[in-house]
């Protein structure tokens, strides 16, 4: 069994403490021919400082991909590059795009930021949809769940367990229905029983983004997954994407590795993709982030785009979540978002800073807390770069 999915939203604090001088937006730099060469060199030095399988990190602007770099090996034994076209496991770095299809659904009046299980589910459309999906919704909602509300399974404020019970976790990852269906089960599993913590209290926590992920279905009738296809990756361009081991998708996908070092196809359970599952290539990754920095709408996301102010905020200081996302201040972005992931075998991190017009995105092949430091520092390297080759310093003016 694979343990749930990790994060590590605030592991580079003390690595992200560097002074880096950085100017406003509209002092960016015309030419940044240099960039990609300049990231390739980070990359390739950085695989191979920090003994990594494989590795692709990304810059990215409100325009799109910046720069985008590859090193290393597909799979252990092999010999097989890896590619920046390959597609890498987003694991926990999905809720961020959980957290934009709920704003889509909020913003077309099929769910309310204020919504609750017990509205959700004991309403009129949630049992004309489960009868034609032929989907049994939760018989028993525990008392305590009923006023719990998807905003507050979107900023893990609802009381879910960080790690799910052992039986609800065992039905999850034995279930070979459809994922809708096994998603069904695993959340009236969960909702049966009390919540681990108390209601508004912050505890990380993917079974509550399976939950949320539950209360999109039952308010339009479609399973998750379609639902995030066609109301945010479609809309976006993304066309490259799936969920669960990503050679299982494409054959030719560089393979996941333990901490340990050997190649391992396995992922979480298809009930908890709400919280992280998505795999795709960093450059279709990057449209995602390019759209959260604050670039161009999509026609169907235009309603979207105005959430986006709510679902970047981090009113509960001071843990500061947001929906999908940490909230940060860092001297190099002001005000940042960021949030990681891992199966155990893949590790992604995001760094934004919409204030300064660029993120940095790296993802790897490869679990274990090596290489969650060793993306860390691939990670603020680039960070630096963008510093220097995006927003140079002023020429000094001598005065008259």
């Amino acid at each position: 069994m694979i343990s749930p999915i990790t994060v590590r939203a605030s592991g580079v604090a003390a690595l992200f403490a560097i002074s880096i001088l950085l100017f406003g937006a509209d002092d960016r730099a015309a030419g940044t021919s240099d960039l990609p060469a300049k990231l390739a060199e980070i990359v390739t030095a950085g695989c191979k400082t920090h003994a990594m399988k494989g590795v692709v990190v990304a810059i990215v602007t409100p325009s799109g991909v910046a720069a985008i770099a590859a090193e290393g090996i597909r799979c252990e034994g092999s010999s097989e590059r890896i590619l920046t076209t390959d597609r890498m496991h987003l694991g926990s770095c999905t809720k961020a795009f959980t957290a934009l299809l709920a704003a889509t659904l909020v913003a077309d009046g099929a769910l309310r930021w204020d919504s609750t299980i017990r509205e959700v589910f004991e309403s009129p459309t949630a049992k004309s949809t489960a009868r034609a999906a032929q989907i049994e919704i939760p018989i028993t909602i525990d008392a305590a769940w009923k006023a719990v509300t998807i905003e507050e399974l979107l900023r893990h404020r609802s009381g879910a367990a960080k790690d799910a019970p052992t039986e609800a976790w065992a039905l999850a990852c034995a279930c070979r229905a459809s994922p809708d269906v096994c998603r069904a089960q695993f959340v009236q599993s969960l909702l049966a029983q009390p919540p681990t913590h108390a209601h508004g209290k912050l505890a990380y926590s993917n079974q509550g983004y399976a939950i949320a992920g539950r209360l999109c279905e039952v308010a339009t009738g479609t399973p998750y997954e379609t639902l995030l296809a066609t109301r945010v990756l479609t809309p976006l361009g993304i066309t490259q994407f799936g969920f669960g081991v990503p050679r299982k998708a494409v054959a030719q996908s560089p393979a996941g590795h333990a901490a340990t070092g050997e190649a391992r196809d396995v992922d979480n359970p298809q009930a908890i993709a709400p919280a992280g599952t998505l795999h795709m290539p960093l450059a279709e990754w990057a449209k995602f982030i390019a759209f959260e920095l604050g670039g161009p709408v999509p026609p169907a996301l235009q309603s979207a785009a105005g959430e986006l102010a709510r679902t970047h905020s981090a009113p509960n200081l001071p843990e500061r979540e947001a929906m999908g996302w940490f909230v940060l201040d860092r001297p190099w972005g002001g005000r940042v978002l960021t949030h990681s992931g891992s199966n155990t075998v893949w590790y992604c991190t995001a760094w934004l800073a919409p204030e300064r017009g660029f993120a940095v995105i790296a993802a790897t092949n490869q679990g274990g807390d090596a290489m969650a430091r060793a993306c860390d520092d691939l990670c603020a390297k680039s960070i630096q770069l963008c510093a220097s080759e995006l927003h140079p310093p002023k020429p000094k003016v001598t005065a008259p």
